[in-house]
């Protein structure tokens, strides 16, 4: 005769069962946030590329070259 009830067995089943439903939803969110992190950094990269294609349309070529603002 086994020494597991059916009643201990079930709740066994529903542990493990749980336990791979939690192991899933951490994956999920680990590749949500993976992707959001993906998808700041392409923002941040465009916003970067923008500001540098208007940075040299600001300043007159040769300007400011020898300014030394520091003390």
């Amino acid at each position: 005769m086994s020494s597991i009830s059916p009643t201990s067995s079930g709740a066994a089943i529903e542990s493990v069962l749980a336990a791979k439903k939690s192991a899933t939803q951490s994956q999920v969110a680990y590749a949500i946030a993976g992707k959001t992190l993906d998808a700041q950094r392409a923002a941040g990269d465009a916003a970067i590329a923008l500001l540098d294609a208007a940075a040299p349309q600001g300043v007159a070529p040769g300007k400011g070259a020898q300014l030394d603002a520091v003390r």
